[in-house]
């Protein structure tokens, strides 16, 4: 997922470790762009395995609006009912 990306397609299959072996995710420092709230909600939506996703976001997303975001992604259904959310302030 880089930098300079302005929007996310869905892969045509299902990464076998997504599905599986994946246990860990972290997400460094979105900015509340929707393209990054679709790839969250894939990857909470399909990692079967999932124990724990760290999203951490500029400072700017504590501001009005774009910090609904991080309520949206904590209401988001996972497809682990052992996965965790944790938000973490961006130093960069």
């Amino acid at each position: 997922f880089y930098e300079e990306s302005k929007s996310w397609t869905e892969p045509p299959q299902m990464p076998k470790c997504l599905l599986s072996h994946l246990r860990i995710i972290k997400i460094a420092r979105i900015r509340g762009k929707k393209h990054e709230f679709e790839y969250i909600r894939y990857l909470l939506t399909n990692a079967l395995a999932l124990e724990r996703m760290e999203v951490a976001y500029l400072r700017l997303l504590d501001s009005e609006g774009s910090s609904n975001m991080l309520d949206e992604i904590s209401r988001l259904r996972r497809g682990s009912n052992a996965c965790e959310v944790a938000f973490v302030h961006s130093r960069y």
